[in-house]
């Protein structure tokens, strides 16, 4: 329980970090730069939390949801390797559904 209030949060705003990237159109450099930053910084925060909360929950609770935050905290390395700049915001789209389908998981936990 302790690990998953985190978690949830971490994963809420790394989805509004990526949404905001949908919708708006970075044009200065150092705001795009700041935002740079932000996605990474988010990212390392979801993919180390959400590793933690899923071993937790595989080990502790025993609960085989689990398995399902583990493949969402690998995703944004698979998906980096397919990305491309034309697709990316196709990518982006399933990394925010990638996202969302951890919070419901993380959900489902508590």
């Amino acid at each position: 329980m302790y690990i998953i209030l985190p978690a949830i949060i971490v994963n809420i705003l790394a989805t509004i970090v990526l949404s905001m990237g949908l919708l708006y159109n970075f044009e200065q450099p150092k705001i795009k730069a700041v935002y740079g930053y932000c996605v990474a910084g988010s990212m390392i925060s979801y993919i180390a939390i959400l590793t933690i909360a899923a071993i937790y929950g595989l080990i502790i609770k025993q609960n085989l949801y689990n398995i399902i935050l583990l493949l969402c905290a690998i995703s944004p390395f698979i998906i980096g390797k397919l990305v491309k700049y034309e697709t990316l915001r196709k990518y982006t789209i399933i990394q925010i559904i990638c996202f969302t389908a951890s919070l419901v998981i993380l959900l489902l936990n508590i």
